[in-house]
């Protein structure tokens, strides 16, 4: 009745709050696509008819609509011509399926622009088009809009799986876990293997990858120079069988430890020992990481404190103080549901009372439960370093510095204070300076842990022992943060890149390992 006595803003609004009621989608859809018609809008006309279609197929007014919506196309074939000319300068934004936190900016960004909306302006509804101005939008911190761009390409191509792919990282981004998991679930099921397309790079790396959220996986694309190194992606859903894989030179074992990751961790081990080339991060080995295991993994090395996390059930810690005892743990202690990172739902709890009401409002059925391990300093900070295993070796890579226990480099307060940022660049210069067994602790570490990438949470003791959090390969290891606050990081953080690099050099090229 709105659209129809031309109040477009309240129109607009009622289909919004109509669009969030799956059974009123389909018509919401088809409003929505005739008020984007009305107020000039093409493309977005096109593509919600286009998805109305999809959920009901017969559906007669969104026939119509589309119909009336497609006439804005004025020539798909001289659309094609400026979307080949836009992109031949620079190739990479037809790539969708890196992390979009890991795109750079190029020069001549500007022209790719320019040439991919006049591709647009020829035909609205070039889904290939809108991607790419996504993937640009993404190197310009412009999330939100490259997320809707995206957005737009897979209402155009629902079948289109490398977009869902993207699509479904830019929710990740945003904190949508649900729209994340849809169109990560729409992507996979379609297709499981990403492959790059430059033939210039001088290696090729076959990534094995369990579904899940970014914490599932290493995160390489931040590590790799992609003109050098090719990372193609093969997801191993389970119930998938194997499909035709591209050429490649390496496999590197990329899930994290996760139970959730188990079934990919097989079939990532049956993979690999049915393949003639190298393996790296070879997947038997990474149990040995689980949080509940890797007390016992590093228990022989010297120098060495890990807190003596336990796997519990959450029946069992509803029984309260009596549980925790009989786990031989006081509190205060540090509980937190299997298989999250980030610090999601980790909580330190004083007493009976309030584990219990952790348990009443955090998700999950199993639990790691560890001692609160004191890592204050004499200042009164908490200080925790990420130190990066490649080939056996350590490379320091950051130091977070924070008011509380749970200290995570993207809430510390390191933005804020020179002094701590002066810190972090003492730690990347002379890492044996905070850790005095640098060479011994770690390397043992590395042996222990038996794979050939990962990362080590970690802090001081008071006996100047390593006291060690956790290992995995999924830790974020990047240099993008502002080179005004942070430019020393520019000097130190690509020696890893450039060890990882060494390392699929040497491996590709038959090369021994140093990891057995």
């Amino acid at each position: 009745e709105a659209e129809q006595a031309q109040r477009w803003a309240e129109s607009m609004a009622l289909c919004r709050q109509a669009l969030a009621d799956e059974r009123l989608q389909p018509d919401a859809f088809n409003l929505f696509g005739r008020l984007c018609w009305a107020a000039g809008d093409a493309a977005n006309a096109i593509a919600a008819q286009r998805y109305v279609l999809r959920l009901v197929p017969e559906h007669a007014e969104a026939v119509h609509d589309l119909r009336v919506a497609q006439s804005a196309i004025r020539s798909p074939l001289d659309a094609a011509d400026a979307f080949r000319n836009a992109v031949a300068i620079q190739p990479d934004v037809t790539c969708h399926h890196r992390h979009p936190a890991s795109l750079l900016r190029f020069v001549g960004m500007d022209h790719v622009e320019e040439g991919l909306h006049f591709a647009l302006e020829l035909d609205p509804s070039f889904a290939a088009a809108h991607a790419a101005i996504g993937n640009i939008r993404a190197r310009q911190d412009r999330g939100l809009e490259a997320l809707n761009d995206y957005r737009l390409a897979v209402m155009l191509d629902w079948e289109w799986a490398e977009a869902h792919l993207a699509l479904s990282a830019f929710f990740d981004l945003a904190g949508d876990e649900q729209n994340a998991n849809v169109h990560r679930r729409e992507a996979l099921s379609r297709q499981q293997v990403y492959a790059e397309t430059s033939a210039a790079v001088s290696r090729r790396v076959l990534m094995l990858l369990a579904e899940g959220n970014p914490t599932a996986n290493a995160p390489l694309d931040f590590c790799v120079n992609h003109e050098r190194t090719a990372l193609h992606r093969y997801y191993l859903v389970d119930g998938v069988p194997a499909p035709e894989l591209p050429a490649y030179d390496v496999v590197f074992s990329a899930i994290e430890e996760a139970e959730s990751s188990a079934a990919a961790l097989a079939r990532s081990a049956e993979f690999a020992a049915a393949q003639p080339k190298p393996v790296l991060n070879d997947p038997a080995h990474v149990v040995n990481v689980r949080r509940s295991v890797l007390p016992d993994t590093l228990r022989h090395v010297a120098g060495c404190v890990v807190p003596a996390t336990q796997r519990v059930s959450r029946d069992a810690l509803e029984r309260g103080a009596a549980s925790i005892a009989g786990l031989g743990i006081d509190f205060p202690a540090v509980v937190r549901p299997v298989d999250t990172h980030r610090g999601d739902s980790q909580e330190r709890v004083a007493d009976e009372q309030e584990l219990l009401d952790y348990l009443a409002r955090a998700p999950g059925a199993w639990f790691n439960v560890a001692p609160l391990a004191e890592y204050r300093s004499a200042d009164g900070f908490y200080r925790k370093y990420r130190v990066v295993v490649v080939g056996g070796e350590p490379y320091p890579y950051h130091l977070a510095i924070g008011e509380t226990w749970k200290v995570h480099y993207h809430s510390s307060l390191m933005e804020q204070h020179a002094w701590m940022r002066d810190e972090e660049e003492r730690f990347l210069r002379d890492p044996r300076s905070v850790f005095p067994g640098w060479d011994t602790v770690f390397a043992e570490i590395a042996r222990a842990v038996r794979l050939d990438y990962f990362g080590v949470d970690c802090a001081v003791g008071a006996d100047g022992s390593v006291v060690v959090f956790e290992c995995g390969p999924g830790m974020l290891v990047q240099c993008i943060d502002s080179p005004d606050l942070f430019a020393y990081k520019y000097e130190y953080v690509p020696r890893i890149f450039a060890a990882l690099d060494a390392l699929f050099e040497r491996v590709a090229a038959g090369g021994v390992r140093p990891i057995a």
